[in-house]
């Protein structure tokens, strides 16, 4: 994976639009942000940063290349400090009960989060 950052000219929506299309278009591509106030491109993914800038040229602009390089690791989750239940979905911020086998009640989510069946 790599990380693109190229300061390009954004003068409107349209040229916003275009640029975003330009370079979704590549192969390899996996993210694309474009910070407006900073007229700054960034691309991450296995593409060439070459493709990326002939792209661009190809709809008349003149990107530079501020930054090429590894992107930036995801953030890891602080590891608990004591033990939780599996149907706490592994956080802690709830108490830990000892419960008995009569007592326990298993709960799950749908993947996207939302809602929950109770068992």
């Amino acid at each position: 994976m790599t990380k693109v950052e190229m300061q390009v000219d954004i003068n409107c929506g349209k040229c916003k639009n275009q640029i975003m299309q330009a370079v979704t278009e590549l192969e390899g591509v996996n993210q694309v942000v474009l910070d407006e106030e900073k007229s700054l491109l960034t691309v991450v993914g296995t593409m060439d940063p070459i493709c990326i800038a002939e792209q661009l040229r190809k709809i008349k602009q003149k990107p530079v290349v501020v930054n090429i390089g590894p992107p930036k690791p995801p953030e890891k989750k602080p590891e608990c400090c004591k033990p939780c239940l599996p149907y706490y979905n592994n956080t802690c911020d709830l108490p830990y009960y000892n419960y008995n086998t009569r007592d326990m009640v298993s709960v799950s989510t749908y993947e996207n989060g939302g809602g929950c069946t109770i068992v």
